[in-house]
This record gives structure tokens, sequence and C-alpha cells, in this order.
């Protein structure tokens, strides 16, 4: 490839470790962030917070608009919106929709935009692809691209690299650095992860990593784990990820045995953590999420690219995928017990956010739940806090418990919110169409306290129990 006549600046890729970190330290370095949804805005308003100048670039008006009046949209990212305030009137974050200038005009670029899964289970690069390609035209010798996008191990060298090196007629790892730095962020707790959670690098060459590394150890005071490459990086953001998701579906096998074995799983899961070895994961509705019901499906295609299928990782996806429908089994069967059907019952969903106390409902299995009670007769009532007044799948989310839950023949826990761990189950029992059920998907009650309020219970792993059964237990 034969470079451009582009000028050798004194680029940060160009200087030395030390001096790269006397920039960040005297807040002389600056950094585009491209993408600027529930990863990319933290990361551009605490690399702000830390002194630096930052633009956040993104396709959309309206969050470009939000942002430089000083607001956050996640109100559920708590301490994300006094900092954005606060270094947008302070003058060093500030937002446009144009990338390209963006780019031109700092000396880093951090890449935030979403890597989804398309209906066929496959990765779709398309934004990552297109966010590479703008910011290859723009790219100057000396600068340097970070990826935080979650990708499959070798995409970074397989796919963006060549694009960003198409585009710039610039060469990775000579003219420009190029870097995986995988987020590793828990939404809801996002600002505090930043602070403490170690962040993972790999990068083209060893120069690159030295200066990415100092980048997030002195802007974000965390330590890094420094990976041999971006391969490896990423690879590591998909184990992480996938060891969850791989525990969850054992712990969901173990609820839809035990559930016919007469066994509680709860019970069974909370006596195996009293040993020092067990890491206990518990069963639910499914999975849901940008990360987790998508990123084995990295590891999978890369995996049948390679000739080695990673069964368990699929077999894992596919019980997590199939919880939603036995949750649809359970109410069909509380219902039952009342001498009621699916069909014609009215079933109210409480919590549809794929975890609790956070206002998002990406990939969330509650979506399928209330789709097929729709599909089978049922009138679905939704509520949810985070979502009280608007519409999610469809349906217009009551702005409050009691007029989700009035005249309801089943009531079903979606959502683990901190709302729903302290019903009143009494109260409730008055609101609904007596006799009715009440199915438990994330276990946030106890089964004899909501059968004592005279509701038919059914909870995922919990060992079924008749009124009568219950009382001489």
């Amino acid at each position: 490839m034969k470079p451009k006549n582009k000028v050798r600046s004194e680029g940060i890729f160009h200087l030395t470790a030390s001096e790269a970190v006397r920039r960040f330290k005297n807040g002389k370095a600056s950094i585009t962030v491209v993408g600027l949804g529930r990863i990319g805005l933290p990361t551009a308003a605490m690399f702000a917070n830390a002194g630096l100048r930052v633009v956040g670039a993104d396709i959309n008006p309206a969050v470009v608009v939000s942002i430089n009046e000083g607001k956050c949209r996640f109100v559920d990212e708590p301490g994300l919106d006094k900092i954005v305030e606060r270094t947008v009137k302070r003058g060093y974050l500030k937002a446009t929709a144009d990338v390209s200038k963006a780019v031109s005009e700092t000396d880093m670029v951090v890449i935030c935009v979403p890597t989804p899964v398309d209906h066929n289970k496959t990765p779709d690069y398309s934004a990552v692809i297109g966010a590479s390609e703008t910011i290859g035209k723009s790219l100057k010798s000396g600068q340097i691209v970070i990826m935080e996008s979650t990708v499959g191990p070798g995409t970074v060298e397989e796919v963006i690299k060549p694009v960003l090196e198409r585009e710039s007629h610039l060469r990775a790892g000579i003219d420009f650095g190029l870097a995986s730095c995988p987020e590793r962020s828990d939404p809801g707790n996002i600002i505090p992860n930043m602070k403490t959670v170690p962040r993972v690098i790999g990068a083209v060459n060893e120069h690159c990593e030295e200066i990415v590394a100092s980048l997030y150890e002195n802007a974000l005071g965390v330590k890094v784990f420094r990976a041999s490459n971006p391969k490896t990086a990423n690879a590591i953001k998909l184990t992480e990820n996938l060891f969850r998701d791989v525990n969850i579906a054992l712990a969901n096998e173990f609820a839809l045995l035990f559930e016919k074995l007469g066994i509680d799983a709860i019970e069974v899961i909370n006596g195996c953590a009293t040993k020092y070895n067990f890491m206990p994961h518990y069963p639910g509705a499914g999975v849901g999420g940008p990360c987790l019901p998508s990123n084995s499906y990295y590891l999978i295609v890369e995996g049948i690219k390679s000739g080695n299928i990673p069964y368990l990782i699929r077999m894992a996806r596919e019980i997590n995928d199939r919880m939603p429908d036995h949750v649809i089994e359970l109410v069909s069967e509380a219902l039952n017990e009342v001498g009621k059907t699916v069909r014609g019952s009215k079933v109210a969903v409480l919590g549809v956010a794929y975890k609790p106390d956070i206002k998002d409902v990406q990939l969330s299995p509650l979506e399928r739940v209330c789709k097929n009670l729709k599909d089978l007769g049922s009138a679905v009532d939704i509520y949810d806090p985070m979502f009280a007044g608007e519409q999610v799948f469809g349906i217009a989310v009551k702005r409050s418990l009691a007029q989700a839950v009035k005249g309801a023949d089943c009531i079903v826990i979606g959502t683990a919110h901190s709302e729903f761990k302290k019903l009143d189950l009494n109260g409730l029992s008055h609101l609904v169409s007596s006799p009715a059920a009440f199915v438990d998907a994330r276990n946030v009650a106890t089964p004899k306290e909501v059968m004592a309020a005279g509701f038919a219970y059914r909870g995922v792993g919990r060992r079924f129990l008749t009124p009568t059964a219950e009382a001489t237990s």
C-alpha cells in the first residue's frame, strides 16, 4: 500500500510513552468518541472529567443537541448527568454530528458504536465498518484509533484495520496506532465501573499499547491488563460474558429439571453457595441486553470459520432463549389451577426491562413473553416503573402498579426491579380477579407468602406446592 503524501506530524502516536503521559496529565490531549450511546457518552464524559478535550460524535442530531445543553438521557446511570452537565459547562465536552471534522481535530478516536446480531444470529458490523470508513477518510499520521465496541476476535485486524488503511492510505502500527479496549461496563453502574474495573488493552504493537494503557490509567485511574494483541483483548471480553451466559444456562437447566423432580432449585443453589468454590447463578425468564444474548454469536461465528464449533456455548444460548416459553407454561399451569385458561385471561406483566432498575429493553426476554401471551389470547397489561406512561412492545405501559394489576387473572414478575421486591401481596390480592395466579420469573417473592395471600403460585425453578401441601410441609 502506497501512503499518501501526508505530513508526518508530532501526533500522539509518534511521541514517546512518557511524552504521551505528560500530555494526558496536563490535559493537552484531545479525543473524539464516536457513538454517544450507553457506553459512548459515559466514556466521553469520564475522559472530559479528567481534563481532556473531548468531542462526542453521533449521527443523531437530537442526541447532539441534548448533550450540548448539558443534558443526559440515561436517567438510570447515577452520577452521569452531573458529569455531563459539569464538563459541558466547563468546555471540556462538546457534541457534534460531523464525525469527520471531529476526527480531523483530535489526537485519538474511540469507537463506541453498536455491534448487534441480525435475525440470522450473525454479527452485524455495519455500524462499526461505517464509522471506520468515515474515520479513515479524516485520519492523520500520528493519531490513534481505539475500538471499545464489542467485536469478534480478529475483527479489528481483519476488518477494521484494512478499512482504516484503505481510506486513509496510512499504515497501522507505523503511521497511526490501533488498539482494542473493549468496554466492561455494567449498565446501571457504569460510572463506578469505569473508576474501578481494570481495562483490557490489545494493540497492533507495544508502543501503541503503552500509550493507550497510559490514557486509561491516567484518565480513569484504573489498572490495565495488557493483552498480546486486539484479537486476544476481544477474546477476553467475550469469554467473560460467555462465562456468565453459560452458567445462567446451567442454572436454567437445573431449574427445569428440579421443577420436575419436586426440588427447589433456589434452595439448591443457595446451599451450593455455602461452599468456597461455588459461584452462584440463578434461573429466570431468560437473558437480555445488548451483550449476553449476542456476544455468544461472535464467538460461534468465529468458531465455525475455524472449523471448531463451540457446542456448549451454542447449547447455552438455546437454553436461555427457550426460557420465555417456559414462563408461558408456568402461566398456563397456574391459571389452570384456579380454573382459568390463558385465552381470555388478563395478565399483568410487572417489569419488562432486561435487568433491574435499568431503562432498557434491548433483547429483553419479556418481549417474547408478552407477544406469546397475546398470541394465545390473553389481554396483556404492563407496568414497569422505568417506562411508566410510555409504549413498550406496542403496549401502553400503565402509570401505576395498581392500574396494571386491577382485574388481572395472573401476575407475572418479569424484572426484579427494587419496587417489586417489597410488594404488598395482600393488597394485590384485593385488586386482582380472584382466584388469581402469580408467576414469579425472577424469584423476588417468597412462595409461602404468595400462597398465603391467596394466589396460585409458580416460579422458575421453584418446587410446586399446593396450598394443602405447603401448609403441612
